[in-house]
C-alpha cells in the first residue's frame, strides 16, 4: 500500500510540474517590451479605475509588481533603459548618463553616438550625427535572443533614438525612432541596420500621417467630471510654451507643418498613436511574431516626459496623455490579437524613470520642495572650484566639466601644483557639501566596493558609477529641491523614490496573476524575460529572474 502511494504521488507530482511556472511552457511568439518613459507606479495606480483599454489589459492576467525601484543614482532616459535592457546597472553596462564627458577625447559623448552609422530616413541628415548602441559595454535581452535563436527578430520603435537603440542592442534587426532634430517629420533609423531604409518605412513616411494633427490641437478626451484625479487645469509652475491650460494648439504661429508643429506634436498624447500606427505597419512588413521563433518588439512612449517636464505629473495634461494613451493601446493589442493572436503573445511594461511633482504642488500639500534659481547652484559650484584651488595653491583651472549632477576634474593639472586627487576630492567635497541645496557628495572613494554604505544612497552612487564615464565627484541634492535652466515645469534625475519608482508588469497567457509588493529591481526586468523566451542570460549581471 506504502509503495502504491508513493507511485500516485510520483504521478501526481508529474502531473503538475509543467503547470508549476510560465518557464515549462513554450517560448511566446512575442514579447512586447513597453517602456512608458517618466511613466511613476503611481500612473498605474493612480488611473487604475478609469483604464479601459490597453492598460485595463496589461492588468489582466498580470504579475504587477508595486514596488519597484531603479537601484541607480542618475534616473534619465539612456541610463533606464539600458538598465531595463541589459539587466545591468549603469556601472556596468556604461551608459550612466544620457550625456558623459570623456577626458580622452575632451569633449561630450551622447550615449548613442557613432559617427560611422549615419543617420537614414530624410536627405537632410545631418552625417556627423550617426546613432548606435556601440557605446552598450554589456549586451540586451535583444542581444541574447538573437545569438541563441539567430532566426528570432528584435525591433525597436520610439520616438527617442536613445529609447529605440540601447532597448534593442548591437544585434537588433532594427531600431527606428522620430526625427525630432529637423523639420521633417519623418521616422528615421541608421546605417547600423542597413545601408538604405526600407521602402514600407519610405511609404509611411510619404503618408504623412504626421501632418494629419495639424488643425485639430489638443483638446481633452473626457468630459470635466473625469479629471478629478488631477489637479486644476493651469497651475503655479507649469510650463506649456503658449498656453498652460486646454486647449493646446499645435500651429505655434505656423501656417503649415514645421518644426514647431513637430516639437509641439511630441509633447502629446498624439505622438504615441502616430508611432503606434507605426509599429502595426512593421509588424506587417517584418513578419515580427508570426512564427514560432520568438521575437521581441520594444515600444517605446516617449511623449510622456515631454508632457511631465512641461505640465507635471499630476497634471491635467499628463492624465489626459494616460487615458488617451490607454484608447492607443488597446487599439494595438487588438490589432495584434487579430494577427498573431491573444494566445501567442506577452506584455511586458516598465518606465525608465519617474518624475518630481512640481515643487509648487508639493508645497501646497505641506512638503518643504524647493526650486533653486536657474544658474544658482552651477555658480555656487564653480565658486567653490575658485576658493579650494586657491586654498590650496592651484594656480590653474581645474574643473573640467559639470554634466548633470556629476563633476570632472583635471588631476594633472592639480598634480603639478603638489596636489593629489584624494586631497582635493575631500576638500572639494567638504565646501560643497555645504551649498545650499547640496545633501551629499560622494568621491571615488566613497564609491569603491570595500566603503560599503556608510551614507545613505551611497550604494545607489555606486551603481551608477563608471570610472571613465561617471565624473570623480557626483553630487546628490536635498530630497524635493530641483535645479533646471527655468522656474517652471519639472524634471527627474535623483536618486529618490520619486524618480525610483516604476511599475514592473508581466501580462498574457501563463503567467501567474498576482500583485506582489515585495521589493523588485528594474534589473530584474531583462532576466525574467529571458526566462520566459526559455534563453539564458550571460553571466554576470545584475538581475535575476522574478519567477
Amino acid at each position: 500500500m506504502k509503495q502504491r502511494r508513493s507511485w500516485l504521488l510520483l504521478l501526481t507530482l508529474i502531473f503538475l510540474l509543467p503547470m508549476s511556472g510560465r518557464g515549462q511552457q513554450k517560448p511566446p511568439r512575442l514579447v512586447v517590451m513597453l517602456v512608458v518613459d517618466q511613466m511613476r507606479a503611481d500612473h498605474l495606480t493612480r488611473f487604475s479605475g478609469i483604464f479601459r483599454h490597453g492598460f485595463a489589459r496589461i492588468a489582466k492576467n498580470a504579475a504587477i509588481y508595486t514596488n519597484a525601484h531603479h537601484e541607480h543614482a542618475y534616473t534619465v532616459t539612456g541610463a533606464g533603459h539600458a538598465t531595463i535592457a541589459t539587466g545591468a546597472f549603469p556601472a556596468h553596462n556604461g551608459i550612466v548618463n544620457n550625456d558623459w564627458y570623456d577626458k580622452k577625447l575632451g569633449r561630450n559623448v551622447y550615449c548613442c553616438e557613432d559617427t560611422s552609422a549615419a543617420l537614414i530616413g530624410f536627405p537632410q541628415l545631418k552625417p556627423s550625427k550617426g546613432r548606435s548602441a556601440q557605446n552598450l559595454l554589456t549586451s540586451t535581452l535583444g542581444d541574447w535572443l538573437k545569438t541563441q535563436s539567430p532566426e528570432s527578430k528584435v525591433y525597436g520603435v520610439a520616438k527617442k533614438d536613445r529609447a529605440s537603440i540601447l532597448s534593442t542592442g548591437m544585434k537588433a534587426d532594427g531600431a527606428y525612432w522620430f526625427d525630432s532634430d529637423n523639420a521633417s517629420g519623418n521616422i528615421i533609423t541608421s546605417k547600423f541596420y542597413g545601408d538604405t531604409i526600407p521602402e514600407w518605412v519610405n511609404a509611411f513616411n510619404r503618408s504623412r500621417r504626421v501632418d494629419s494633427y495639424f488643425d485639430a490641437g489638443w483638446q481633452k478626451l473626457k468630459g470635466e467630471e473625469t479629471y478629478f484625479l488631477a489637479r486644476e487645469d493651469t497651475f503655479p509652475g507649469e510650463a506649456g510654451g503658449d498656453s498652460t491650460f486646454f486647449p493646446h494648439s499645435f500651429k505655434a504661429g505656423s501656417a503649415a507643418p514645421d518644426k514647431k508643429y513637430y516639437d509641439k506634436l511630441t509633447t502629446s498624447p498624439f505622438h504615441e498613436q502616430l508611432m503606434l500606427a507605426f509599429a502595426k505597419t512593421l509588424v506587417e512588413n517584418t513578419g515580427i511574431g508570426s512564427d514560432e521563433a520568438p521575437d521581441l518588439l520594444f515600444l517605446g512612449a516617449s511623449a510622456c516626459d515631454a508632457i511631465g517636464h512641461e505640465y507635471g505629473p499630476l497634471s491635467q495634461e499628463s492624465m489626459d496623455y494616460f487615458l488617451r494613451l490607454d484608447e492607443y493601446l488597446g487599439d494595438f493589442f487588438d490589432f495584434l490579437d487579430a494577427r498573431i493572436g491573444a494566445e501567442n503573445y506577452l506584455i511586458a511594461l516598465g518606465s525608465d524613470h519617474g518624475v518630481l511633482p512640481l515643487p509648487e504642488e508639493l508645497q501646497r500639500r505641506g512638503i518643504p520642495a524647493r526650486r533653486l534659481p536657474p544658474g544658482q547652484l552651477k555658480q555656487d559650484i564653480e565658486n567653490v572650484f575658485l576658493r579650494v584651488g586657491q586654498e590650496l595653491g592651484i594656480g590653474e583651472n581645474y574643473f573640467l566639466r559639470s554634466m548633470g549632477y556629476s563633476l570632472y576634474l583635471d588631476y594633472d593639472v592639480a598634480q603639478r601644483y603638489g596636489v593629489d586627487p584624494q586631497t582635493l576630492d575631500q576638500a572639494l567635497a567638504a565646501q560643497i557639501r555645504q551649498i545650499e541645496g547640496v545633501a551629499d557628495v560622494y568621491t571615488k572613494a566613497d564609491l569603491a566596493p570595500a566603503a560599503g554604505e556608510q551614507r545613505p544612497y551611497q550604494a545607489r552612487h555606486r551603481n551608477s558609477f563608471h570610472p571613465e564615464r561617471t565624473g570623480d565627484l557626483m553630487l546628490r541634492l536635498k530630497e524635493f529641491y530641483l535645479s533646471r535652466s527655468s522656474m517652471t515645469g519639472t524634471t527627474h534625475g535623483s536618486t529618490y523614490d520619486y524618480d525610483t519608482h516604476v511599475p514592473i508588469v508581466f501580462s498574457g497567457p501563463g503567467i501567474s496573476a498576482g500583485v506582489y509588493d515585495q521589493k523588485v529591481r528594474t534589473v530584474d526586468i531583462a532576466p525574467t524575460l529571458a526566462k520566459l523566451f526559455g534563453i539564458t542570460p550571460p553571466e554576470g549581471i545584475d538581475g535575476v529572474a522574478l519567477f
